[in-house]
C-alpha cells in the first residue's frame, strides 16, 4: 500500500535531467513575474528618456491642430467625427514606438528565467481545475501564502516609494499649470521618468531575490520518489529481459555475419579441436592479414566445417591459433608481432594454390612458426 501511496514528504530525490526535460516540454519552467515587472518598468524609463521629447512634440502638435476649426467644420458637425478619428490615429502613431518597446520588454521578460517554451499543455482545459476542493487547497497552500507575503512586501515597498516621491514632487506638479504646454510636457515626462526609475529600482531588487527562489521552488516541485527514479531508469535503460534478448539477437547476427565470411578466407588456423581462426589477406583492401572469423569448441567446429565445404586450407598450429584468438578481434588486422607467423602460413597457402601435381615437390604445411611465446595464453599461464 505504501508503494502505491507516496506523500509529498517521500519526494526527497532531486529531479533528473529527463524529468526536467519532460516538465519543460509540458510548459513547466521557472518563471518570475517580478523580473517582468522590473524589466517593463525599466524599459518605460528608458523609453520616456529616449522618446519623450518626440512624444511631447507630437502631443503639442495634435492639441494645436485640434484647436483650429474651418468654417465648414463648424457648420457641418458630421465632419467632427472624421476629425476626431484623424487625431486619434495621430496620437496612436505617436505612442506606437513607446508601446512597441514595452511589449518587447514584456515578451523578453516572459523568457526569464525558464527560456522559450512552446507547449500548449498549460492552456489545455482540465476538469480538475474546476474542483472546489482543489481550488481551496491551492488558495491555502504554502506556495500561495508565500506569494501573498511576497506581494504584500512588494506592494508596500512600491507604495512607500511612490508616496515619498509624490509627496516631494507635489509643488513641482502644481507649477506645471503656469508653464507653456511644451515645456510642461517635457518637465512632466522628466518627473514621471524619475518616479518610474525609483519604482523600477525597487522591483529590480525584488527580482534579484525572486529568480533564485523560483528556480529553487521549481526544482522542489519536481522532486521525485525512489520508485519514480527506478521507473525512469527502467524506461530509459530498458527492461533487463528485453535487453538480454536484444544482446542475444545481436550476437546471433554477429555470428551469422562472421560465418558468412569464412568461405572467402585464405586459411583457417586451428588448435586443432578447441580453437579455429580464419584469416584473409587482400593486398588491395587490407594493409595486413585480417581475422574474419574465430571461435572455440562448437563455433570452432562450425568454422572448420564451413572451411572444408568451401575448400579453405586448414593449418594446424595450436600456439598461433590460441594467440590469434586471444589478441585479435574479428575484422581486425593481425598485429605486427604476429605478422611474420601469419605470413608463413599464407606463403604455404599461396604455394599450395599454384602447385600442379607431378611438377615438383608438394608444399609442406608449417608445423612451427616464429612468434613470441608470451602471446600464447597456454604458455603464459604456466
Amino acid at each position: 500500500m505504501a508503494e502505491h501511496e507516496q506523500s509529498s514528504e517521500d519526494r526527497d530525490l532531486p529531479a533528473t535531467p529527463r524529468r526536467l526535460q519532460k516538465a519543460a516540454q509540458e510548459g513547466q519552467v521557472p518563471r518570475s513575474r517580478d523580473v517582468g515587472h522590473a524589466l517593463v518598468m525599466g524599459m518605460a524609463v528608458g523609453a520616456f528618456g529616449l522618446l519623450g521629447p518626440a512624444l511631447a512634440n507630437s502631443i503639442v502638435q495634435i492639441v494645436r491642430t485640434s484647436m483650429h476649426f474651418t468654417p465648414r467644420q463648424v457648420h457641418e458637425p458630421a465632419l467632427m467625427g472624421a476629425r476626431l478619428y484623424e487625431h486619434a490615429l495621430q496620437g496612436m502613431s505617436a505612442a506606437l514606438p513607446l508601446m512597441a518597446l514595452l511589449v518587447a520588454a514584456a515578451a523578453v521578460a516572459c523568457l526569464i528565467p525558464g527560456g522559450l517554451v512552446l507547449s500548449g499543455k498549460p492552456i489545455k482545459f482540465q476538469f480538475s481545475r474546476l474542483s472546489p476542493a482543489g481550488g481551496i487547497k491551492r488558495v491555502f497552500s504554502r506556495e500561495s501564502l508565500v506569494n501573498l507575503l511576497k506581494l504584500s512586501v512588494i506592494s508596500g515597498a512600491v507604495g512607500w516609494s511612490a508616496w515619498q516621491y509624490t509627496g516631494g514632487s507635489l509643488a513641482r506638479f502644481a507649477g506645471l499649470a503656469d508653464v507653456p504646454l511644451l515645456p510642461a510636457l517635457a518637465s512632466g515626462f522628466d518627473t514621471l521618468s524619475t518616479g518610474l526609475a525609483i519604482m523600477a529600482g525597487v522591483l529590480l531588487a525584488v527580482a534579484f531575490a525572486d529568480v533564485p527562489w523560483q528556480w529553487f521552488n521549481h526544482r522542489r516541485r519536481l522532486k521525485m520518489t525512489r520508485k519514480e527514479v527506478r521507473d525512469e531508469n527502467k524506461e530509459t535503460d530498458g527492461d533487463p529481459h528485453v535487453k538480454a534478448r536484444l544482446r542475444m539477437r545481436q550476437r546471433e547476427i554477429g555470428r551469422a555475419r562472421m560465418l558468412a565470411a569464412v568461405p572467402a578466407a585464405d586459411a583457417i588456423i586451428t588448435n586443432p579441436t578447441h580453437y579455429a581462426v580464419a584469416i584473409r589477406y587482400d593486398e588491395q583492401q587490407f594493409g595486413a592479414p585480417r581475422v574474419v572469423a574465430k571461435g572455440v569448441d562448437h563455433m570452432a567446429a562450425r568454422i572448420r566445417e564451413l572451411g572444408k565445404e568451401s575448400g579453405v586450407t586448414i593449418v594446424e598450429l595450436p600456439p598461433l591459433a590460441r594467440a590469434l584468438y586471444a589478441h585479435v578481434d574479428v575484422d581486425q588486422e593481425v598485429p605486427a608481432v604476429l605478422f611474420s607467423a601469419v605470413a608463413q602460413v599464407l606463403a604455404y597457402v599461396f604455394h599450395l594454390r599454384h602447385f600442379v601435381p607431378g611438377r615438383g615437390r608438394a608444399p609442406q604445411a608449417p608445423t612451427q612458426v616464429d612468434m613470441p611465446a608470451e602471446l600464447d595464453p597456454q604458455e603464459a599461464g604456466r
